[in-house]
């Protein structure tokens, strides 16, 4: 290249692009996190758990006003978050979120001391979710629609 030519300009992909920390976005974070928080409220005030008519544990997101069952959604919660740890090689506090799924999803009794562990971890998996990248969250996402896709797909 010749003293007058001006070198190119560097390749740069979109700046930033997914690379947004959720702590920016955080009604990101809170629509993952205040519907279950406002379950343990309920539990904690009514001292039950909202059901279908066959027992079903249901939770009412407030995001959208529709209906959902609990187990299924805190278990989707609970492999995302194994996969950041995983991937993140770091101890995620899952046990509490667990064991409240399988209760649920067996009826059986809470306890306050499940409640208070379960607050417990939310708060350090909500400190967690507010470091991730965007663009990390909806990999994690996909990672976890496909696992439970999958896993689906061998049951049936």
């Amino acid at each position: 290249m010749s003293r007058s030519q001006k070198p190119r300009k560097p390749y740069r992909p979109k700046w930033n692009s997914g690379g947004v920390k959720l702590r920016s976005e955080p009604w990101r974070v809170a629509a993952v996190f205040n519907p279950l928080e406002s379950m343990l409220d309920a539990i904690e005030r009514d001292g039950e758990v909202m059901a279908t008519r066959d027992g079903t544990p249901i939770f009412r997101d407030l995001n959208d006003g529709h209906y959902y069952e609990t187990a299924p959604a805190l278990e989707g919660i609970i492999d995302a978050f194994h996969t950041h740890a995983m991937r993140q090689h770091r101890p995620m506090p899952l046990d509490p979120l667990r064991l409240l799924a399988r209760k649920l999803r067996y009826a059986m009794p809470l306890e306050m001391a499940d409640i208070t562990a379960v607050r417990q971890a939310i708060k350090v998996l909500r400190a967690e979710s507010l470091e991730m990248t965007l663009q990390y969250a909806n990999d994690l996402i996909r990672t976890t629609q496909i696992r439970i896709e999958l896993d689906e797909r061998e049951a049936a």
